[in-house]
């Protein structure tokens, strides 16, 4: 009887564990309000925008995809998608609405963001540095 009591409770406990799924979300890590500075080399002369902000959401349409809203500081309506695996971002080549086209990728340490993205406009590349953090 003991032997049947234990298999019946090694056999609902297994049931219950295998059954739990879980809810957590690494993109949740992402989701926040960025300030940024970019910077880059531009005829051997650093360069750097002032900083701005940039809001990062979750996509609704790729399971591990986030939206980088006013993405290079080229305005609310400029967006340009990525994807999170655990704290590492990745921003696959696209052409953003401005005609930009864009890739690369980066990191999540604590609350800052640092990613690098090459930006290909009227023939001419340019390899630039985010770094933000989370308001």
């Amino acid at each position: 009887m003991r032997k049947r009591s234990l298999l019946l409770l090694f056999f609902l406990t297994t049931v219950t564990i295998s059954g739990c799924k879980s809810d957590y979300d690494t993109r949740d890590l992402f989701v926040a309000v960025y300030n940024l500075n970019e910077t880059w080399t531009e005829n051997n002369v650093p360069m750097s925008k002032p900083v701005f902000s940039i809001p990062i959401y979750k996509s609704s349409t790729t399971a591990n995809g986030i939206l980088i809203n006013n993405f290079g500081n080229y305005g609310i309506g400029i967006t340009a998608a990525g994807t999170v695996n655990g704290t590492i971002l990745t921003i696959p080549q696209q052409t953003l609405p401005n005609s930009k086209i864009i890739s690369g990728s980066g990191a999540l340490t604590g609350t800052t963001l640092v990613f690098t993205y090459t930006e290909i406009y009227s023939n001419i590349s340019t390899s630039i540095t985010a770094t933000g953090k989370m308001l």
